[in-house]
């Protein structure tokens, strides 16, 4: 057991090495293991007492003639008794027979109006035959929060048939309920239900603000109970009819401009439904002004031609010498500029964004290190080390944490999550480059060191110690964290951590505080997310805290283009743009089809993100908060090496990288008013900023900051409202908007090894709850008593031996 700044770490250590089969034995089958290394100098001091000549008298001539004898049964003996003291133990897998019975839990709320609730008499009296039944209701209203009932109404071992349209939306998320179910031992089934009434809902999604001129995406989302029938859907966009037609897919996507002010985007379900609330949808678009950018740019014309649409440009050619130049801007672009004409008035930059303001550095011939960026005083301000033409990383570490704890012996298609994860950790470590340093460890309530720190050509057996890992135990993923952060916080170079886990975890806060240490440490994190219930918001966290990136399981490739060993600059003349960080705003959705003919040569620090390489591994697109701002870099220009960046992927990579910079367009503003939709009876936020106390007899403001008010409002109607001057919309409420039979319910389901039914499989049902309340429990049986016994008896042999040789020789 060890600790890091306050962080315990459990867990035992199995090095890998010639003789690595016999310590995973040893540690595997002792509860002091460590106690068996006494056994050697204890044997050699023993040795040396027994040459000794001490003995001159005619029965200690006796004894000598004798010594060899009892030199080997005390060896015997002692050798017994340290094997005993280890504590030798044996693990028997022995089956536990509960009592069959079956918990039902009923969804009461009113979503659940569509379905045939008639079937439940007639299963609960068929089930009653077979085994006990107990009723308990989990939701009512207006309010479906499924996953609180279920924890709430699950004790240990408790096989559990949901009778849900499986939709929550209020309180805890249905993963939180799955996991409570296996770690009390419990299972959750459910009940595959078909509506027998008809009903459509309508939402619309999109960016609540936007600036003027910029074009969004908004998506009109249908929801049927019955997926085959189209619905005939009418939208106004500021009272003016867009569209007005018979549509059967779920999405339709609908892009606008818009000007300067607030616009509404009504959305009707024309439709003989059951609910009628939810066949409107109300949005409302805050537009506001063009964010002031100032280009620094001796040649911008392609990018002016981009970007003048979007924001209010100013181009000049050298850096302002005063701060009150760069206040009226919200980010500053620097177009392939030298560091001898920026390093005079650095520090005004440096000023400007580190009081929440954007900057956004372009490459090309006379930019980082075709620029002298090298040592120069811009250097500090980015996200990125200026280094020299081809790929010198350094010393790479790189520890690979694998998850092995019970909620990964779950399916995930056609194997179980556990066996995918290792075949994920050998891909990887196969497509890592020979002179990487790794590492390898597992964990579940504990940690397990598989293999220290080494050179990839030393790790000759990690492949098939990986492949015998089994899983059990509780998943604690910040203790697999904290004893990779132990392996890496010594070693030089660059350090990362690659966690391989379904993120189901029972300590989450303490993960997330681990992998704030890592950060502080300079180690990244990246994390793999396996299996279709992945808490894959949980493993992002863990990435964007550890200046990682996220990925799904066919993250092999990722990986080498990281750490493998790629094609050199000198054999290429064309580089592919790869997405590394699809996570990001930057980067999230972006279709990135482009390649750079050239580009600079940098490394990311250790608290940046790295956001887009080169086919080839190479960094281009990085970013890291400066203070309060922003700044992101890109290496390679827009015309000479990267002219297909201003097409469509690349172009939208260019601005969202300037929209990120520049972050709230709006905050630069004396006043204004924030508020967003929402939904009847619930209540809505309202930020206001203004130099004096704003009045309104809608809403009472209080101050919460300087010139900042906030308040909220409950709004009884559906419908566009305004407060202030500022428009929102108000809709019905959540509930009627997941409507019929849920497909994520199934994956929860299956995830606590229980099974869908429809409400005629009475016998499958009883057959399952037999089975489940069969509970495996692993004995521990310890063997220490054998090893005494055999030391005692041993020991009263040879007293017998030496009296009888005493007697015959006196």
């Amino acid at each position: 057991m060890s600790a890091i700044n306050g962080f315990v770490i459990k867990g035992k250590d199995l090095a890998v090495s010639s003789f690595s089969d016999s310590l995973i034995f040893f540690n595997n089958n002792f509860n002091n293991s460590k106690i068996l290394l006494l056994i050697i100098p204890i044997l050699i001091g023993l040795y040396l007492f027994f040459r000794k000549d001490v003995f001159k008298n005619n029965i200690d001539k006796i004894f000598n003639r004798r010594k060899n004898i009892l030199f080997i049964t005390r060896a015997i003996i002692l050798v017994l008794l340290f094997i005993a003291l280890a504590g030798p133990f044996v693990e028997k897998l022995s089956i536990v027979h509960g009592d069959p019975k079956i918990k039902i839990l009923i969804d009461n709320s009113t979503s659940m109006v569509l379905f045939d609730n008639s079937e439940f008499s007639r299963l609960k009296q068929n089930l009653e035959q077979h085994i006990p039944v107990e009723i308990n209701y989990i939701a009512s209203g207006d309010k479906s929060g499924l996953s609180d009932g279920i924890i709430s109404s699950m004790r240990p071992y408790d096989q559990v048939l949901l009778f849900s349209d499986g939709n929550n939306n209020v309180g805890s998320v249905m993963g939180d309920a799955a996991l409570h179910a296996v770690n009390t031992g419990g299972t959750i089934n459910a009940l595959k239900l078909t509506p027998n009434k008809f009903d459509a809902s309508v939402a619309v999604l999109g960016p609540d603000k936007t600036t003027s001129g910029a074009e969004e995406d908004y998506i009109i989302s249908i929801k049927r109970t019955d997926k085959d029938k189209s619905i005939n859907i009418k939208i106004e966009i500021d009272g003016e009819i867009a569209l007005d037609s018979s549509i059967s897919k779920e999405q339709t996507v609908i892009k606008r401009r818009f000007s300067e002010g607030y616009h509404t985007i009504h959305a009707k379900i024309e439709s003989d439904d059951y609910f009628l609330l939810n066949n409107e949808f109300f949005k409302t678009v805050k537009v506001v002004p063009r964010p002031k950018v100032l280009v620094i740019s001796k040649s911008a014309d392609d990018l002016l031609t981009l970007f003048n649409s979007l924001y209010e440009i100013s181009v000049v050619d050298k850096l302002p010498e005063t701060i009150e130049e760069l206040k009226p801007f919200t980010a500053v672009v620097i177009d392939n500029i030298e560091a001898s004409s920026l390093d005079s008035n650095v520090n005004v930059l440096a000023d400007f964004v580190s009081e929440g303001n954007g900057l956004y550095v372009i490459g090309g011939g006379n930019s980082f290190d075709s620029g002298n960026y090298k040592g120069s005083r811009i250097e500090q301000l980015l996200p990125v080390y200026i280094s020299q033409a081809g790929k010198k990383r350094g010393e790479i570490n790189i520890v690979i944490v694998i998850d092995k704890s019970a909620s990964t012996g779950h399916r995930f298609g056609n194997n179980f999550k556990v066996d995918v994860e290792k075949a994920l950790a050998i891909s990887i470590i196969k497509s890592l480059s020979l002179v990487n340093n790794v590492g390898v460890v597992a964990f579940d309530s504990n940690s397990y060191l598989i293999s220290g720190i080494k050179p990839m050509m030393e790790q000759g057996a990690l492949e098939d110690i990986i492949a015998r890992i089994k899983y059990s135990g509780n998943t604690h993923i910040s203790q697999g964290l904290l004893k990779a952060v132990e392996l890496l916080s010594e070693r030089g170079g660059s350090k990362n951590i690659i966690l391989i886990s379904d993120g189901r975890n029972q300590d989450e806060q303490d993960a997330l505080n681990v992998a704030q240490l890592a950060s502080s440490q300079g180690i990244r994190i990246y994390t793999i997310g396996v299996g279709e219930d992945t808490w894959a918001d949980n493993m992002v966290s863990l990435a964007d805290i550890g200046n990682g990136a996220y990925f799904e399981p066919e993250a092999a490739d990722s990986m080498k283009i990281l750490f493998g060993d790629t094609e050199s600059i000198g054999d290429k003349k064309t580089w592919t743009l790869v997405p590394i960080n699809k996570n990001h705003f930057i980067t999230q959705g972006i279709e990135l089809t482009s390649s750079v003919y050239g580009f600079n040569h940098f490394i990311p620090k250790t608290s940046a993100n790295l956001l887009v390489t080169t086919d080839s591994g190479d960094p281009i697109v990085s970013s890291w908060r400066f203070g309060l701002g922003r700044v992101v870099v890109l290496g390679s220009d827009y015309n000479l090496w990267g002219f297909e960046l201003l097409e469509k992927g690349g172009s939208t990579l260019l601005t969202r990288s300037v929209n990120w910079a520049v972050g709230d367009p709006e905050r630069k503003n004396d006043d204004f008013v924030l508020i967003s939709d929402g939904r009847i009876n619930e209540p809505i936020s309202i930020f206001v900023k203004s130099p004096s106390q704003p009045k309104s007899e809608a809403v009472a403001l209080y101050k919460i900051d300087e010139d900042v008010y906030s308040g909220e409002i409950i709004v009884t109607n559906v419908g566009f409202n305004s407060i202030l001057g500022s428009a929102f919309g108000v809709n019905y409420n959540k509930e009627y908007q997941d409507i019929g039979f849920s497909n994520e319910l199934q994956n929860q389901v299956l995830s606590t090894g229980g099974k869908m039914f429809y409400s005629s499989e009475v016998s499958a049902i009883v057959e399952q709850v037999k089975q489940k309340s069969k509970r495996e429990v692993v004995i521990r049986k310890s063997l220490a008593w054998i090893f005494a016994l055999t030391a005692l008896l041993i020991y009263l042999g040879e007293v017998a031996y030496r009296r009888i040789t005493m007697r015959k020789y006196l």
